[in-house]
Order: structure tokens, then sequence, then C-alpha cells
């Protein structure tokens, strides 16, 4: 089993349960109880779980980012249908922002029938699958943060100013009851709300996980978004 395999088995027990010891993760893994401490101590460096004494607990993650590699494997089929929905946006000749989101990454597949698209990302991960297509890609650069593999920071914010989009693609980590979307990340936002400012269509994607949750930074309102997706079968 690979070590990201076994990264996802001992979040998702942790998801429902809270704790575990490191006795039962081993047995549950089928590996050495050595192995899971390596485990235990990798995810705490990444800021996902708290190590007790003989266990391990999860972190609340109501302020902080959840890794890329985390959330690509969330809601996948959710994903799908919302990029679905979004390709109904494209159109030959665009300039495209992309955020460096899971959710937005999951557009991407749709983009190899136009042409002349020009696409700016943030996202290292989400320029390296565009990399595949013939469209014209630019990546930020900036200060990477190593959970989201995203750039920020005043070089990555300086970059997008260079530009004027035709349309902006983003999500975040929720939406509050008050229409307000928020997100856990400061530095995110502050590209994304760049992007936003230098764009003249902007849809959001969210799934209906991160409906009614509220986090510490604000981007905008729905009444500010030009399309709001979600994976809503009654849209």
């Amino acid at each position: 089993m690979l070590e990201i395999e076994r990264y996802d088995l001992i979040l998702a027990g942790l998801r429902e349960k809270k704790t575990a010891t490191v006795h039962n993760l081993a047995k549950r893994l089928y590996v050495s109880e050595a192995t899971i401490r390596r485990d235990l101590n990798e995810l705490e460096r990444r800021g996902l779980v708290k190590r007790l004494h003989g266990g391990v607990a999860l972190l609340d993650s109501a302020d902080r980012e959840l890794p890329l590699y985390v959330r690509e494997r969330q809601n996948i089929d959710a994903k799908r249908i919302i990029a679905g929905k979004a390709a109904h946006y494209l159109h030959d000749g665009q300039v495209i922002f992309m955020d460096a989101s899971s959710t937005v990454m999951a557009l991407i597949r749709y983009f190899e029938p136009y042409k002349n698209l020009t696409i700016i990302t943030n996202g290292l991960k989400t320029a390296q699958e565009l990399s595949t297509l013939s469209h014209k890609v630019y990546c930020t650069g900036g200060l990477m943060l190593h959970n989201s593999s995203a750039y920020v920071g005043d070089y990555a914010a300086d970059f997008v100013r260079n530009f004027n989009a035709d349309i902006f693609f983003f999500s975040s980590r929720g939406v509050s009851e008050d229409g307000r979307i928020t997100d856990a990340s400061a530095e995110e936002t502050h590209v994304r709300r760049i992007m936003f400012e230098q764009s003249r269509v902007r849809v959001f994607l969210c799934d209906r996980s991160k409906q009614n949750h509220m986090y510490c930074y604000n981007l905008c309102t729905i009444a500010q978004v030009d399309g709001y997706i979600t994976d809503e079968e009654s849209e």
C-alpha cells in the first residue's frame, strides 16, 4: 500500500471517530506500528492531525486549508457534475482565469475542443494539467503554498494584474447562510480577489458540502457573481 493511500485511510477513519490509537491503526491497515508513527508524524507536519500519547486526533478543519491531494479525492462525482455545467460558459478565443482549487481543475477536461484559449492560473498542478493541451497557458509563479500547490503573494498578485480576463472560474471553502463566499486561506483569497476584479464574468463552482459553512476570510458574495454552479439536480 502506498503512503498516500494510508494517509487517506487514516484520515477517513479519523473523520468518523475523531481519535485512534497507533495499535488499532496498525492492525486496521496491516502495517507495523513504526510505519503508522511515521505516517502520523507526516500528517501532523502537514497540519491535519495532532499526536497524542499512544494515538492521534483529527484537527478541527474550520480554519486551515486541507492539502490538495486530500481535496482531489473528495466529492469527485460532484466535481464532475459541476465541471460539466461550467463548460457551457466556454467559447473559442477566451481569456480565462482559473484558481488553484481541485473543483476548478475538474473543468480542464472540457477545454480541448475549443480554439485559441489563453489561460492564467496560480495553481501549479492546474498548470501541469493544462500543459497537455495546445492552449496558451500562463502560471503566475510566486510563493508556493505546499498544502494547495497554489502560488500566492505579491509576485502572483502583480502577475495577475497584467491580464484582463473574459471569465474567472473559482471555488472556495464555503458559502455562509447569508451568501458570503469565504475561505480558510488569506493568501489564496487575496489572489482570487484580484482575479475577480480583473474579470468580466465570474463563475463560482461549489458542491453542496460547502453550503452553509463560513470560514475566516471573505472573498465576495453570491450576489456579486455571474454564475453560481453546484451539483444540485434541480439546476
